[in-house]
């Protein structure tokens, strides 16, 4: 359905008439706490109606401003709930800025249906698929750098390309993602550390996730791999895997529930659970092991792009398979833990940029076969990527 668009003055002036300047002279009379109660009078009238107006700017518009929005939302609002047509408040792109709302019908919803919500325009997701086949590149590379010399100390380089596809499986609520990639890591040690100086890892990355309904949602990745030296293919097949069950419980608060598997050497299936909560538009905590991230959003133009901020931790490391300095095949496994900060800009179709840093630490290398383990030293990362 074709949106309508109409400013703020507009709206007011057809669905208030000249009771507008009664209205603004009334209002500027007023008291700020009497105002404010009258806006809460209207917004619990409005939730009545089933129209969400907790993301009405409350740091960016006066208390005229939004109680005169809700005067003229209330009509619209009984109006778009008899057509089951939900109503959306648009700003400008610079929203940021203060400028006039407007007011856009919309369809929500997975299905193009859904209860109405009062949100901005600047509130709208960022579209990160694009509605083709190609759904981009990414390039990415970092560097970790040893903070002792603990086992003579080890540096850690990578390099990373992937290409994204998408497949709808029946619907666009159903799309199978498709990401071919190929990674390297260079190894800069002392030679007392039996370890290939350069580590490869290529496969496939398999992504599903599918809206069974509203509140419901599953997602599914599957990543099979090579990963070694090159220079052998025993145990060089690695696969990655995550299920998780999705429930919206409110439209701030998702929890999930599944389980992960690594594919390394030193880690079971391990569980995969948490929550999702965003308290309001600018804020979002990801408590899901194992990588949980709290996210502030800095900027947004609208449905375009956007800015975070974030902080966060994950588990570092991975298997490969190599060959030993005698001959013999073992599988080779490099793990830490890490505490990152960073800040991520998303944009339209799938594009954008990253750029973390942080600490690593409870690093080891160790040796499936032969049951070597060697410690070592902490140390500090960058990484980066740019998806085009």
């Amino acid at each position: 359905m074709a949106m309508r668009r109409e400013p703020l003055a507009f709206l007011l002036d057809s669905n208030l008439g000249g009771r507008v300047s009664s209205l603004q002279g009334v209002l500027h009379g007023m008291s700020n706490q009497n105002a404010r109660h009258t806006e809460h009078s209207f917004s619990d009238t409005l939730s009545v109606e089933g129209i969400r107006t907790d993301m009405l700017p409350r740091n960016r518009l006066s208390v005229t401003v939004r109680l005169m929005t809700l005067v003229a939302l209330l009509p619209l609002a009984r109006q778009a709930k008899a057509n089951e047509v939900p109503l959306l408040i648009e700003s400008s792109p610079q929203t940021d800025h203060g400028s006039e709302p407007s007011i856009v019908f919309q369809h929500n919803g997975p299905h193009g249906q859904g209860p109405p919500q009062v949100i901005l325009a600047d509130e709208i997701p960022v579209d990160r698929f694009r509605k083709s086949f190609y759904q981009g590149a990414d390039l990415n590379g970092g560097y970790l750098g040893d903070t002792g010399n603990q086992a003579g100390g080890l540096n850690l380089t990578y390099q990373e390309a992937r290409a994204s596809f998408g497949i709808p499986l029946g619907s666009l609520d159903n799309i199978l993602a498709i990401s071919p990639y190929f990674r390297v890591d260079q190894l800069d040690g002392p030679e007392t550390i039996d370890a290939s100086e350069t580590l490869y890892d290529t496969g496939v990355t398999l992504l599903n996730r599918k809206e069974w309904s509203d509140r419901f949602s599953h997602t599914l990745i599957l990543t099979p791999s090579v990963r070694s030296d090159f220079r052998t293919s025993e145990n060089a097949f690695r696969l990655f895997g995550l299920a998780l069950w999705n429930w919206q419980k409110r439209p701030d608060l998702s929890l999930s529930l599944g389980v992960v598997y690594l594919g390394r050497s030193d880690l079971p299936p391990l569980p995969a659970f948490g929550f999702s909560w965003t308290p309001t538009p600018r804020w979002r905590l990801d408590a899901i092991l194992p990588r949980p991230r709290l996210s502030h959003r800095l900027w947004k133009d609208a449905g375009n792009a956007e800015g975070w901020a974030y902080v966060g931790g994950t588990l570092g490391g991975n298997t490969w398979a190599v060959r030993r300095d005698d001959g013999s095949d073992d599988e080779l496994t490099i793990s830490d833990l890490r505490f990152l900060f960073g800040y991520e800009e998303i944009r339209r179709g799938n594009r954008g940029v990253f750029a973390e840093a942080g600490y690593s630490f409870n690093r080891s290398i160790e040796y499936e076969v032969s049951e070597d383990e060697i410690d070592l030293s902490d140390g500090l990362f960058i990484q980066a990527g740019w998806k085009f």
